[in-house]
């Protein structure tokens, strides 16, 4: 009986152990990869057809989709949902490369659209290559515009998206826009273009809300982020920001349009060597309202205009066109606090709000120090036409006064003209 019982025991431990040695032979991978339906990824080939038929595969069944290793061109495509299962996991592990300019087949405004998807996740280490400078940026500066340039990455109406992890370059216009989308996470991603590329904003939002963006690296060629119109509980920290135009909200009120954005909070950046640091813009003629904006918590290096707040923004004009008519788009609720570091120009602190009354109000520095980059450099504040609230030492000093003239920064030169800075009587 001892020896049945062993033998017994012994078979059974045979039978489980080759069970568990064969069952993961026969487990069936849930991820969709785009090289099982035939793309090539040498960097040469268009591969857009597979990847759209492994996109359609993912979303209809597993929602696991995954761009190996490689290389991989496409041309522009819309990922659009809704898709089967309740979470959409895109892995990036290789890289997309847009085809450059003369031969995109598509005359769209987005090169990759993910479009009414719930709960997508994007995650790295790969990265979207927009192909901006084979021919895209020239256009730009040929044209003074860039209205016709793609943006690399759209995501439109995709709440609780989750993007971390990615590298999006030299993209032909901005590198993200976020529209209609609640509840975003856009984590630890690098955003990169030449310091002189055109538009190449790094993530530009609007009517979305719950929106957070933590962690990361953006060097372009315009705003870092833009925060605009429909945006709302926005939350920016932990972001390092150079070269380009800084973190704006706004502009708003462009073209006459209404717009609002409130409580937003930008806090924990640092900004490098860009042309503007934290920003608030809006356009004359506008209306609607930006309110309870934050900046805290910010570190300046080398920048050209620290703290601006000004509703003189008239991108691509004689400024001597730049009126201050009403409507005006109303400011209100607006902190700067706990901001040091380096101003490379005189403008350290420019707070300009229009002369209608009620317009710019609620305006508030606190702890601020920001000194010149050297000997050769004396910083200064400008505040016109509001009662701004001074907490704790405030360097340089602001003391609000009547206006004297309008200033504006120009995102691109007016009539060839080497500066950016452009003051009217």
């Amino acid at each position: 009986m001892a020896i049945g019982k062993t033998l017994l025991t012994t078979c059974t431990l045979m039978i489980i152990g080759f069970m568990t040695t064969t069952q993961p032979q026969n487990v069936v991978s849930l991820e969709i990869d785009v090289k099982s339906f035939g793309a090539v990824g040498d960097g040469i080939t268009d591969d857009s057809l597979a990847v759209a038929q492994a996109w359609d595969a993912a979303c209809s069944s597993t929602g696991q989709f995954k761009l190996s290793a490689g290389n991989f061109v496409v041309q522009p495509l819309s990922f659009s949902g809704p898709c089967k299962a309740p979470t959409v996991v895109v892995t990036v592990v290789g890289t997309l490369e847009a085809p450059p300019k003369n031969k995109w087949i598509n005359n769209t405004d987005t090169w990759l659209n993910f479009q009414h998807i719930d709960n997508l996740v994007i995650t790295g280490p790969g990265r979207f290559d927009g192909e901006g400078q084979s021919g895209w940026w020239d256009s730009c500066k040929q044209t003074k515009t860039c209205e016709n340039n793609p943006t690399a990455l759209g995501f439109h109406n995709c709440n609780g998206l989750n993007l971390t992890g990615v590298t999006s370059i030299n993209s032909p216009k901005n590198h993200i826009s976020i529209n209609g989308c609640n509840g975003a996470i856009i984590s630890n991603i690098s955003i990169t273009a030449p310091k002189e590329s055109p538009n190449t904003d790094g993530i530009d939002i609007s009517d979305s809300s719950g929106v957070h963006v933590t962690g990361g690296n953006i060097g372009t060629g315009d705003d870092c982020i833009a925060i605009n119109g429909g945006s709302f509980n926005i939350t920016v920290d932990g972001l390092f920001c150079g070269p380009g135009h800084g973190i704006s909200v706004g502009s708003l009120g462009r073209n006459g349009a209404t717009e609002i954005v409130s409580n937003v909070t930008v806090a924990g950046i640092t900004f490098s060597d860009t042309q503007n640091g934290v920003r608030i813009k809006t356009v004359p003629g506008g209306s609607g309202s930006a309110s309870l904006i934050t900046f805290s918590n910010i570190q300046m290096r080398c920048v050209q205009h620290p703290i601006i707040l000004s509703q003189f923004y008239c991108p691509h004009i004689d400024p001597t066109e730049c009126k201050d008519n009403p409507p005006v788009v109303e400011i209100s609720g607006v902190t700067f606090m706990d901001i040091n570091g380096t101003s490379s120009t005189p403008d350290a602190i420019d707070i300009n709000c229009s002369k209608n009354p009620k317009t710019c109000a609620g305006i508030t520095l606190e702890r601020i120090n920001i000194q010149p980059i050297n000997s050769s450099v004396k910083v200064a504040s400008t505040c016109k036409n509001t009662q701004a609230r001074i907490m704790g030492p405030v360097f340089p000093p602001v003391l609000c006064t009547q206006p004297s003239f309008i200033m504006m920064l120009l995102d691109l030169d007016y009539n060839k003209k080497t500066v950016h800075e452009i003051a009217t009587n």
